[in-house]
């Protein structure tokens, strides 16, 4: 499976400053946003986009992934698109669909590469709502705690399942990448996890030196 999940990328006192925005709304039909056929499928809550209270969550989201050094390494973000803020309520869910090859409003058009859903609930707030993204044809479920985000290929097979108690919130987005294919990365990632804990030690063994230089020959090759 070529997502990456990356654990508290949006620390807890902006996931605090997200609630209390969501508390305050308003929320609008999530089928605003839909393109073409996934206005039959999709079943959500935005916040209004435009709001004050959007802006500013929009602001949060997306300055916590620009500060995370864990997501710049897991995604190679070239290009980003505006978060949204969405709300799965009981009863609400996405079906099957996959995500768009070119997003945005000219002249700021994006090739997708890249989905990302960051957890503003949490997991006991919650039941049902799980990310389901098929790989190879395998369903897979996900549910992060609050603050953790989600990176998969946006040319996934994914869905939301239905809520059954209390309301999914998350924000999501898209995004081009500097490295196109999720496999490299994904080996990109694991490289540089390793060679961050061989830097950790004291002092650092000399292989780190002999990694390090495989590790940016491989960015020169791929991004």
């Amino acid at each position: 499976m070529s997502a990456i999940v990356l654990p508290g990328v949006v620390p807890a006192n902006a996931i605090a400053q997200l609630r209390k925005l969501m508390v305050a709304g308003p929320f609008v039909s999530g089928k605003l946003s839909a393109v073409g056929g996934a206005a039959a499928i999709k079943d959500n809550l935005l916040l209004a986009p435009g709001s004050p209270g959007e802006r500013e969550a929009v602001e949060l989201v997306a300055g916590a992934l620009q500060a995370s050094a864990t997501f710049q390494v897991a995604a190679w973000p070239e290009a980003m698109l505006r978060p949204q803020i969405c709300r799965y309520a009981v009863g609400m869910n996405y079906g099957d669909h996959v995500d768009g090859a070119i997003m945005g409003q000219a002249p700021e058009h994006i090739r997708v590469d890249v989905a990302v859903t960051v957890c503003i609930s949490d997991p006991s707030e919650y039941d049902g709502g799980e990310l389901m993204i098929d790989t190879a044809g395998v369903a897979r479920a996900w549910k992060g705690n609050a603050g953790d985000a989600i990176i998969y290929p946006a040319d996934t097979l994914h869905r939301v399942a239905p809520v059954t108690r209390g309301n999914r919130d998350v924000a999501i987005s898209w995004l081009q990448s500097m490295v196109r294919e999720p496999e490299r990365r994904r080996i990109l990632f694991d490289v540089r996890a390793v060679l961050d804990a061989m830097d950790r030690a004291a002092p650092p063994p000399p292989e780190a030196e002999t990694l390090r230089r495989s590790y940016f020959n491989l960015i020169r090759m791929w991004a």
